[in-house]
This record gives structure tokens, sequence and C-alpha cells, in this order.
């Protein structure tokens, strides 16, 4: 009997080491799971704080923001949130994989350069402040299923954030996410 409990504890452990093991860079960042925090005041709409990225802003009332980080459609970036009004923003990435939120944020690890290059290829890029700091507003003119779509770009400590309107999107909910999107101070 102990022999058979044995073997199937040493089983249990051989089948979370290799499922852990699979699918994934070991040497990629663990995804960071975002929490909605009420700690942010807004004058308009609702608030939200990233409790690891620690960067807040405020979006439109009536929308829902859900956290995609460990989807499948998270695309190894370090973070996804999404934010819309319920009903355009599911459970789950749909598998389809042209889901396209009315507001996303996405972080990825890495310089600005890196991620920005693929983006702004054949778009129009102009210059913006998120939060005093420098940003690439690129509106997506090539043709396809993004076109028309706003990406905002800019690298704090060492991530890049993308903050993106899909296209035909909600521009006064893109203002108020941009008016309000800050960090901590010091």
């Amino acid at each position: 009997m102990a022999s058979a409990r044995i073997r199937g504890v040493l089983f249990s452990l051989l089948a979370a080491t290799v499922l852990s093991g699979c699918g994934g860079d070991a040497n990629a960042p663990a995804p960071l799971q975002a929490t909605a925090s009420s700690s942010v005041g807004c004058s308009k709409g609702e608030s939200y704080q990233h409790t690891t990225l620690a960067y807040h802003l405020c979006f439109p009332s009536g929308w829902i923001s859900r956290d995609y980080t460990a989807e499948p459609g998270a695309g190894g970036a370090v973070s996804v949130v999404a934010f819309g009004p319920p009903s355009a923003v599911p459970s789950h990435v749909p598998a389809s994989g042209s889901f396209m939120p009315p507001i996303e944020v996405r972080v990825v690890a890495g310089p600005k350069d890196q991620v920005e290059t693929s983006l702004a290829q054949d778009n129009q890029v102009s210059q913006t402040r998120v939060d005093a700091m420098a940003a690439d507003k690129i509106v997506v003119t090539t043709s396809g299923p993004a076109s028309g779509a706003v990406i905002i770009v800019f690298e704090h400590q060492a991530n890049t954030y993308e903050i993106e309107e899909a296209p035909g999107g909600d521009d006064a909910g893109l203002q108020l996410v941009l008016d309000s999107f800050s960090f901590p101070g010091p």
C-alpha cells in the first residue's frame, strides 16, 4: 500500500514538472496579474490601478476592465488589460485571434525601439506625452483589420507600454485614459 502511494506521489510530481515546463520560454518573465484597485480617484469615469506595475488611469463609466495577461492571446506580454463595455470585453480572449477590445494597455518587457519599429512601419507617427513622458502616437494606415487603430507607445522602467484604441473606437474613452494615465511619484 505504501509503495503504491509513493509511486502516486512521484507520478504526480513528475507530471507537474513536465506540465510546468511545457509551452513557454523558461527565461521569459512571469506574467503580472493585474488587480483593479479603487484607490485612484477619478472625477470622470471609473478608476483602475495595476497593482504590480503601479500605473493608474480612469476609464469611461459603464465600462469594465479585464486582465488577459495569462491568456494565450497575450502574446508573451508582461501585462494585457482591456477596457470597454461588458459586451466588447469577453471573459477570455476569443480563439478567432481577431480580438480587439475598445482600449487595451499592453506592457512588453524591453526597450520601446524593439517593439515600435514593426508598429510604426508604413503608418502615421507623431509625438505626444503620457504622464509627462515622451510618447509616439501611431495611427495605423495600412490596410487590414487594424486599419484606423491608434497606438500610443512609450517606455517606463525598461518596459514598453502600448495604449491602443481599436479601429472605430471611442476617442473620448482613449482621451480619458491618456489624460489620467500616471505612475506614482518617487
